[in-house]
């Protein structure tokens, strides 16, 4: 999430948190201008990761979730139409486990696991949310022509905020020395209560 708050705003929230740490040890605990510093610092990435891993979570509300960024937290149907073995849809439960500073995504399906590790949200020049990851997949279910491991990337565009619909592209890298690599579309949604 961190990502999508422009620069100017993220300079200004680190110098001003910075600086108001130094001053309450520098005047309030009348610390030296050097042991100020290093507790200004200390104090500031104690905080950052506290409220950025932790924290957030209770003091994020619906503009933040709207306007900064949408809260990807939490369980997610993917409905895949890919152009393996003449067009197959597939339908894939995954897991998104966001703070303000990281994203990971995992999927555990009938055929194997999925886990991306690379994952960054941010606006696109149209002002639209975009969700960029690259994923690594182990097929348990690999037949005959089929990869056991490969690796793909995705990005998709939030289409509706108020529901929570992402759309976009994927491709991958399997099969690829045979020339059936893997590409399609992906629609990632809230399962439906």
């Amino acid at each position: 999430m961190w990502e999508v708050v422009h620069s100017k705003i993220k300079y200004a929230i680190s110098v001003t948190v910075s600086a108001l740490c130094f001053f309450l040890f520098y005047y309030g605990v009348e610390y030296s201008f050097f042991r100020s510093i290093v507790s200004a610092i200390s104090l500031v990435t104690f905080l950052a990761f506290v409220i950025g891993k932790y924290l957030w979570k209770y003091i994020y509300f619906d503009a933040l979730n709207k306007y900064l960024c949408p809260d990807l937290n939490g369980n997610w149907i993917a409905k895949i139409k890919s152009n393996f073995a003449d067009r197959t849809n597939v339908v894939i439960p995954i897991k998104i486990e966001a703070d303000f500073f990281s994203v990971r995504m995992f999927a555990d399906t009938s055929f194997g696991q999925s886990e991306a590790n690379y994952c960054r949200i941010f606006k696109s020049e149209s002002d639209r949310f975009q969700l960029e990851y690259m994923f690594q997949v182990r097929n348990d279910s690999a037949g005959k022509g089929d990869a056991q491991f490969y690796e793909g990337a995705a990005r998709l565009t939030l289409n509706d905020a108020d529901n929570q619909l992402w759309k976009g592209v994927y491709w991958t890298n399997r099969c690829w020395n045979e020339g059936k690599n893997t590409a399609g579309e992906i629609e990632l949604s809230r399962p439906k209560k």
